[in-house]
């Protein structure tokens, strides 16, 4: 008789299931098309509006994290003209996009080049890319998480936005700004534009034979 509650199978069992893997950043500029265009635009239109807000406030009368959840506040109002219902606030407060069966986040990068969080086994679970509802009830727990980050200067400047996909604990890989194409111009199996099928070979130039 077979013993279904063996060692092996009982690891298998408790072994913590994970998300959608993306394997590459072409895989999710593919897969969200426009939306990652949008994100920037966002960005850079909260940027503006915080630097022009933010100086009617003397820096000596601002209170810690006034400048961060100001920024923030501003990023999820920009992203909101895009994105309306797709906006969400899940649990403990937290602002997530989901969009095209992506979870995205919102974070400051530190110097390790991860976003700035508190270690808790929320955030282990969100940089583990585990299975299960992290932000809300409703949500689709297999959905893969994607991090939209940027950087604070030493003089105060919100500047270098970019994707991150965080699985093991670490970065996997990255979307630069300037690395968005065009939907018709991203192909999953290599540089060649699915609209055009093949690649593109120059012309042999011909070489007229003088007269006899």
């Amino acid at each position: 008789m077979n013993n279904n509650f063996s060692p092996t199978n009982i690891g298998i069992l408790n072994e913590k299931r994970k998300r959608k893997r993306i394997i590459s950043s072409k895989e999710c500029q593919f897969d969200m098309k426009d939306a990652l265009q949008h994100i920037f635009s966002a960005f850079h239109e909260a940027v503006k509006l915080y630097n022009l807000e933010i100086g009617m406030t003397n820096p000596q009368d601002r209170i810690r994290g006034l400048e961060a959840s100001y920024f923030n506040s501003k990023l999820m109002q920009c992203l909101r003209s895009y994105f309306e219902t797709h906006l969400k606030r899940g649990k403990y407060g937290r602002m997530f996009l989901y969009e095209n069966g992506y979870i995205v986040l919102f974070k400051k990068i530190g110097k390790d080049g991860k976003p700035m969080n508190i270690r808790t086994k929320l955030m282990d679970a969100i940089e583990n890319q585990l299975m299960g509802n992290l932000f809300d009830n409703e949500e689709d727990g297999s959905s893969p998480i994607i991090f939209f980050g940027y950087t604070k200067t030493k003089l105060g400047e919100i500047v270098h936005p970019r994707i991150l996909y965080i699985d093991e604990n670490s970065v996997k890989w990255t979307i630069e700004e300037n690395e968005i194409a065009p939907i018709n111009e991203i192909n999953l199996f290599g540089n060649i534009s699915p609209s055009l099928g093949h690649a593109t070979v120059k012309p042999e130039l011909k070489i007229k034979k003088k007269a006899e």
